[in-house]
């Protein structure tokens, strides 16, 4: 199963709030063709626990293989 986190966290780097600059800290995880290599994990999730973070999955569940197959594979688990 691919777990996600249940709904956004209050300090979630994609709430519509975060001075965060998203752009950039999403370069950080595309290769250099613009596709996400993985996803971002839950920064309170335990370590290690791999969780993806309920904001990047609203925003790019479809731009990633892992997201695209545990749709299609009906094995995305709300955690």
């Amino acid at each position: 199963m691919f777990q996600v986190k249940n709904k956004c966290c209050e300090t979630c780097i994609y709430r519509k709030d975060s001075p965060l600059d998203i752009r950039e800290l999403e370069r950080q995880v595309t290769d250099k063709y613009g596709f996400f290599k993985g996803h971002r994990e839950c920064h309170h999730a335990k370590r290690g626990s791999n969780i993806c973070c309920r904001g990047f999955w609203n925003r790019h569940k479809n731009e990633f293989q892992m997201g695209q197959i545990a749709q299609r594979l009906n094995m995305v688990q709300f955690v």
